[in-house]
């Protein structure tokens, strides 16, 4: 595997592991661990934003990267509109949604940042209405347009 912080983009990265997994369908998908060395580390909510979203594209700023977030990187449905769902046990979602609305990202030293998520917009998704209280976190999109 390349270096995935090409020209430092990231940050200098000290160490980095992958593993490549395949899905139910048979699809691979990749979990990749990039260290980054301590002055690198994003360590405020300003500089998580510029690499991590967990909001939906607009559809009108970017109508190929909103087709791509809500055809591959929303979590859900589960819940009240699809109690079946697969992440459902003991009557909760396991993957911990819906999460809550926030106006800013919040940096929290000892888990995992909690990503601004303004409730300006839903979309059909699976053809079901859904808000960003359902986006899953860990499939963010890099802040960058494509």
């Amino acid at each position: 595997m390349d270096d995935p912080t090409v020209h430092d983009a990231l940050g200098k990265s000290i160490a980095q592991m992958y593993t490549i997994e395949f899905q139910k369908r048979g699809f691979p998908h990749v979990h990749i661990l990039i260290v980054l060395r301590a002055a690198d580390k994003f360590s405020t909510s300003e500089l998580i934003d510029i690499f991590v979203r967990a909001e939906i594209p607009s559809s009108i700023e970017n109508l190929l990267l909103h087709e791509i977030v809500t055809k591959c990187l929303l979590h859900g449905p589960c819940g009240i509109d699809n109690p079946g769902a697969p992440c459902r046990e003991a009557g909760q979602c396991t993957k911990m949604f819906p999460k809550e609305f926030r106006t800013e990202t919040t940096v929290n030293v000892s888990v995992y940042p909690l990503y601004r998520r303004c409730p300006d917009d839903t979309t059909f998704v699976r053809e079901r209405e859904m808000d960003k209280q359902i986006r899953c976190p860990l499939q963010s999109l890099p802040a960058v347009e494509i």
